[in-house]
C-alpha cells in the first residue's frame, strides 16, 4: 500500500498525493417566521432597558480542525485545458429597451431606516412568486426584503447579463434585474440584493483564475478539507476574483439596487496541514487587506456578532482590522442563539441578550453603523417583540429578521 502511495506522490505531486499518503497511514432556506415586527418595532415602547448581563472578556471559543480526509479524495484538483475559463474583461450592460413613462423606468423605492424579512430562495421563480413574498412582508410591517442573488456555491439566481457568466450553468435564475425591481417599485418596497461573495465553489470551477491554487501545482486548485464535500474558495488576492465581483456589484448598481448586502466575505477555514500546500501569505497576520479587493463603498458586509465583540477580531470580523479602507460602508451584524449561548455568560434575555450585545459591537466596528441581523429560529415571538422593542430604544432604525 505504501510504495503506491509513494507512487502516488511521484506521479500527481506533493499537494494532491501527500493528502492520499497521510490518508492511507490513517485507515483503521426557509419560509418567513409569522411573527411580524408591526406591533413591537412601529409601536415605539419609552420604557427603560433592561439591565444587561455583560458576557466575559474571554475570547470567543474557536473552531475545531477537522482531520484530513478518510476517503480516497485529495488537497487539489487539476483543472484541464477543457475546463479552463477566464473571467473575462467583459462589463454588465443592460439587456432591455429603456423605457421613459412606466413604472419599469420609475425611481425605485428608499427609505432610510429598513426593517427587512429574508425571502425564501422560491421567491424568485417568477414575477407573481415575488409580488406574493413581497406581498405578504408588506401586510406584516415590513418595508423592505432581502433576495439572495447570488447563493454561497457560487449560483446567480438572476439572470445576469454579465455575458462571461450568462453562457455557463452558474446562471439558474430566470427573472432579469429589472424584472425583480419593477415588483418592489409597484409594491413600493425596498430590495436589498444579498450577494455571498468568497464562498464560491461553482464560480472558482467554471473560472479557476479565481481559486487558491497549491504550491507545487499552480494549474491545481486548493480544496478545503474543513467541509464536506471539499470546496474551492475564491482568492480575493487574484485579478480574476477583484474583476468578478467589481462586475456583478457594478451590474446591481447600474440596475439601482441601493443597499446590497455581501455575505461570506471571509477566508477559508484553513488548519494547519494547509500550510503544506498554499502559499504563507494566506495565514500572515495582514492577510486581512486581500479582503479589501472585493468590497466596495456602501456595501453592507455581513458578520457574526462573535467575532466582531471577542478580545480579537474573528473569522467573518477580519475585514474591521482597518476601517479606514470602508467607505460609507455597514455592519450588517449577526444576533444568533446558537453563535451566543448562555453557557458562555451571554444574557439569556433576548433583550439583555441585545443590548449587551450591540453595546460591545458598537466599540469594536470603528464607527460604522450596524444593522442587527436577528436569527429567527433562535428566538420565539415574545422574544422577537422584546428585541424590536430594544431596538426602537436604542435607535436602531433598521434591522433584518431572519
Amino acid at each position: 500500500m505504501l510504495v503506491i502511495a509513494a507512487s502516488a506522490i511521484a506521479f500527481l505531486g506533493f499537494c494532491i498525493g501527500k493528502p492520499l499518503l497521510d490518508y492511507i497511514g490513517n485507515i483503521g432556506k426557509n419560509e418567513p417566521a409569522e411573527w411580524t415586527p408591526e406591533a413591537s418595532y412601529n409601536a415605539r415602547s419609552e420604557t427603560a432597558t433592561a439591565e444587561s448581563n455583560v458576557p466575559p472578556a474571554d475570547e470567543p471559543a474557536q473552531e475545531t480542525e477537522s482531520t484530513l480526509p478518510v476517503d480516497s479524495e485529495v488537497s487539489g484538483v487539476s483543472e484541464t485545458a477543457e475546463t479552463k475559463q477566464s473571467v473575462g474583461t467583459n462589463q454588465p450592460h443592460s439587456t432591455s429597451a429603456p423605457v421613459s413613462d412606466s413604472v419599469t423606468s420609475a425611481a425605485p423605492v428608499s427609505y432610510d431606516a429598513f426593517i427587512s424579512m429574508e425571502a425564501p430562495a422560491s421567491a424568485l421563480s417568477n414575477s407573481s412568486s415575488l409580488s406574493a413574498v413581497i406581498a405578504k412582508a408588506k401586510s406584516g410591517g415590513y418595508n423592505s426584503v432581502v433576495i439572495q442573488l447570488k447563493d454561497k456555491n457560487g449560483y446567480f439566481r438572476y439572470k445576469t447579463a454579465i455575458e462571461s457568466v450568462a453562457d455557463t450553468d452558474l446562471m439558474t435564475g430566470t427573472m432579469t434585474l429589472e424584472e425583480i425591481m419593477r415588483v418592489f417599485t409597484e409594491n413600493n418596497m425596498v430590495p436589498i440584493a444579498e450577494v455571498a461573495v468568497l464562498s464560491d465553489e461553482k464560480g472558482c470551477e467554471t473560472f479557476t483564475d479565481m481559486s487558491y491554487k497549491c504550491i507545487d501545482a499552480p494549474d491545481t486548485s486548493w480544496l478545503d478539507y474543513s467541509e464536506r464535500p471539499p470546496r474551492r474558495w475564491a482568492n480575493p488576492d487574484k485579478d480574476a476574483t477583484r474583476e468578478y465581483f467589481a462586475n456583478i456589484i457594478a451590474e446591481l448598481t447600474a440596475a439601482r439596487f441601493e443597499h446590497i448586502l455581501l455575505t461570506d466575505v471571509i477566508f477559508p477555514n484553513f488548519q494547519n496541514y494547509d500550510t503544506a500546500y498554499i502559499a504563507a501569505k494566506y495565514f500572515a497576520p495582514e492577510r486581512y487587506k486581500m479582503l479589501y479587493n472585493v468590497v466596495k463603498t456602501g456595501n453592507i458586509i455581513e458578520m457574526k456578532a462573535s467575532d466582531v465583540i471577542g478580545d480579537e477580531y474573528g473569522r467573518t470580523a477580519e475585514v474591521l482590522k482597518d476601517t479606514s479602507q470602508l467607505r460609507n460602508n455597514k455592519v450588517a451584524l449577526i444576533i444568533s442563539r446558537s453563535d451566543l449561548p448562555t453557557d458562555s455568560g451571554y444574557p439569556a434575555d433576548a433583550k439583555a441578550l441585545v443590548e449587551t450585545v450591540l453595546s460591545l459591537a458598537e466599540k469594536k466596528v470603528g464607527g460604522l453603523p450596524i444593522v442587527p441581523v436577528i436569527d429567527g429560529s433562535g428566538f420565539d415571538d415574545a422574544e422577537k417583540a422584546k428585541i424590536t422593542a430594544a431596538f426602537a430604544i436604542l435607535g436602531y432604525e433598521s434591522f433584518i429578521m431572519r
